[in-house]
């Protein structure tokens, strides 16, 4: 037990010095000094404390956020845009892990007025609720070991895949973000409910989405009861097979928690990049 508790204490020491390395090559690259603590964590535990790997993953996605300024700037969570994105795909971290201590992230596409849909909008949407994922531990005071993501295109039409198609340059380079540029340990991706239509989206994203990605892909048809294979009941939610609430609670819960982070996100200062040579 001593020994147990000698090496936890040795291993908070290596990080929080790794922690302040980290910080002083911001400080040296111009970086916003106030960059989130979790935030930076994040970086530094998929990247194993590689601090050349951190800070190159960091950097690209702040360059990348620049090449989309539309999507990672003014960003306010209570402009209409925004509101009615929150009625036409629901974001659904779920907060009990896998045994695995990976976290388990569900964004659903639930039957709507498809003429209220802007793919735009919602990409924007989802991306801000990343970055609001990004602040916050996801067991107690630590960091999962990977993510999960369950894609339920349950109520996509045809009308929403052409507005998404319309937009496939917005699309394309949240795509390019979320493989090259996020904190995330990906384990794998469910896509379920899948239709004809889901094969047009695919069909959007396939040429840039790596091999290594595409193979951590798995399907699952309309009414199947296939996660089972994947997950423990007490993780998935009623929907799903599970026993864990269901999507409409955990969605309510979410948004509760998403509209305690408007003010971080409204802060652009956080992701701009010095363009000062002196």
């Amino acid at each position: 037990m001593a020994e147990n508790m000698n090496n936890d204490s040795n291993n908070s020491d290596d990080n929080k010095k790794v922690y302040n390395e980290f910080r002083k090559m911001i400080a040296e690259a111009k970086f916003s000094p106030n960059m989130d603590k979790i935030l930076l964590e994040r970086y530094l535990k998929v990247s194993d404390n590689n601090l050349v790997n951190a800070f190159a993953l960091l950097k690209h996605g702040l360059e990348l956020r620049q090449k989309a300024s539309y999507l990672f700037f003014n960003r306010d969570l209570s402009v209409k845009e925004i509101q009615t994105a929150f009625t036409t795909f629901q974001f659904c971290p779920l907060r009990k892990l896998t045994k695995e201590k990976y976290k388990i992230t569900i964004i659903r596409f639930p039957k709507c007025d498809a003429n209220l849909y802007d793919s735009v909008d919602v990409i924007k949407t989802a991306l801000m609720m990343f970055d609001a994922c990004y602040t916050m531990y996801d067991n107690g005071d630590d960091l999962i070991e990977g993510e999960i993501f369950i894609l339920d295109v349950v109520g996509f039409s045809f009308k929403q895949f052409l507005n998404l198609s319309k937009n496939v340059n917005t699309f394309l380079h949240y795509t390019k973000f979320l493989q090259e540029a996020a904190p995330v340990r990906l384990i794998s991706n469910h896509i379920t409910n899948t239709s004809s239509i889901m094969d047009g989206v695919l069909g959007l994203v396939k040429p840039i989405l790596r091999k290594e990605l595409q193979d951590l892909v798995h399907f699952h048809k309309v009414g199947s009861d296939t996660m089972l294979k994947f997950f423990e009941k007490d993780v998935l939610p009623i929907d799903y097979g599970g026993t864990n609430g269901t999507i409409d609670e955990h969605y309510k819960e979410w948004l509760k928690v998403f509209e305690t982070k408007r003010d971080y996100l409204l802060n652009d200062d956080y992701w701009k990049i010095s363009t000062d040579e002196t």
